[in-house]
């Protein structure tokens, strides 16, 4: 997958992560779903279910002479003191190595990564995440109702977050 052509023309630049066959872990792409279907985002906005590939979609952006203003990342994160199907928000400063870990089941990309992405590129890092439970012990694309709930927040979070900047 390459988004190069997005990554070079858009202003702000949505990302779902997760994978869509462990139930939970879709939120990501659900949450793409959602403002497609039902947000009209700006022509500089562009949202990209990126599902696993998280690491050629930020290397296409380190390694790009134009880059987006504003990256928002939406998947799930295990953060404690959080209740599950939470949503809330945090900016690259805001990581730690336990929220994006250098090797985690989807991939996803590490903390490290994306606080350089905001440091030595110059790109807003923002992310938009639930709380999530255990990861199902076998593949299902069923998403419990607590996520689901989840993925109507976020997207309008996201959703005013991509209009506010």
């Amino acid at each position: 997958m390459s988004i190069i052509r997005e990554i070079r023309s858009a202003r702000i630049l949505i990302l779902g992560c997760g994978n869509t066959l462990l139930g939970d872990d879709g939120f990501g792409p659900a949450v793409i779903e959602a403002l497609e279907k039902y947000y009209s985002l700006p022509p500089d906005v562009h949202a990209e279910d990126i599902g696993t590939s998280t690491g050629e979609v930020f290397f296409d952006i380190t390694v790009s002479e134009t880059r987006p203003a504003h990256i928002i990342l939406v998947d799930t994160i295990d953060k404690e003191g959080r209740e599950y199907g939470e949503v809330f928000e945090l900016d690259a400063s805001d990581l730690s190595e336990k929220d994006f870990p250098d090797y985690s089941l989807h991939q996803a990309p590490t903390s490290n990564l994306l606080k350089e992405i905001h440091n030595l590129c110059g790109v807003r890092v923002t992310v938009v995440a639930a709380q999530m439970s255990d990861m199902p012990e076998q593949a299902t694309m069923h998403m419990s109702e607590k996520m689901q709930k989840a993925v109507s927040v976020a997207a309008q979070k996201v959703y005013e977050l991509a209009l506010a900047h």
